[in-house]
């Protein structure tokens, strides 16, 4: 799936969206 991609989206968002 596509379940970790969003996860990745959670923790992304969390740290701030900075690397994507």
């Amino acid at each position: 799936g596509k379940h970790i991609i969003e996860k990745f989206e959670k923790e992304a968002a969390e740290l701030g969206k900075g690397s994507f």
